[in-house]
């Protein structure tokens, strides 16, 4: 019974193939390789600079100013490699990656997009009807400005012809009837 039930725990512990875990999909396991090419205008062959690439959602690169780019570890197997830019119509190529090794996909040419396509945009936020005489809502301040508490308020001029204080014054009264006055 006991040699039954260690041969039956080695056969579990080492697998169907005697190998142990072979499953590449399990965690810490992986292997990875790198991916290169250049995205390219279809119609006139002129690089695509700052175009994103990406493997998946996690693994993204911006192609230089020659339209070339680098992803490096990207897990190996089939991978599809994604090209888009603004202007031009998202381009995806299929690729596969080998175990430290850099596999290219050469040119991803993005042909220019016609305007034709449907542009999802955010819906708008809904902004009030205008009324015909906008009124401010009560307890609101008032549109004519008022000084503040304590602050000095402005003197208005005096009227055309009054007279006006003259330096040295104390009381505002013209020197020829001050003169009589006193």
């Amino acid at each position: 019974m006991r040699v039954g039930t260690l041969a039956l725990l080695f056969f579990f512990v080492l697998g169907v193939n005697g190998t142990g875990c072979s499953n590449p999909s399990i965690v810490g396991v992986q292997t990875y390789g790198a991916v290169t090419g250049r995205v390219l205008d279809a119609t006139t062959n002129q690089p695509i600079p700052n175009a994103l690439v990406s493997v998946g959602s996690l693994f993204t690169a911006m192609a230089d100013n020659q339209g070339a780019f680098m992803l490096a570890h990207i897990p190996t197997g089939d991978q599809e490699v994604t090209a888009r830019a603004p202007g031009y119509v998202t381009r995806s190529v299929n690729v596969t990656i080998a175990k430290h090794q850099t596999a290219s996909v050469n040119y991803i040419r993005l042909r220019p997009s016609t305007g034709s396509a449907t542009v999802i945009l955010p819906p708008q936020t809904p902004s009030p009807a205008p009324s015909a005489t906008p009124s401010p809502p009560a307890g609101a301040p008032s549109a004519t400005p008022s000084p503040p508490a304590g602050a000095p308020s402005a003197t208005p001029s005096p009227p055309a012809g009054a007279p006006s204080a003259s330096p040295g014054s104390p009381t505002g009264t013209p020197p020829s009837e001050r003169a009589s006055a006193g």
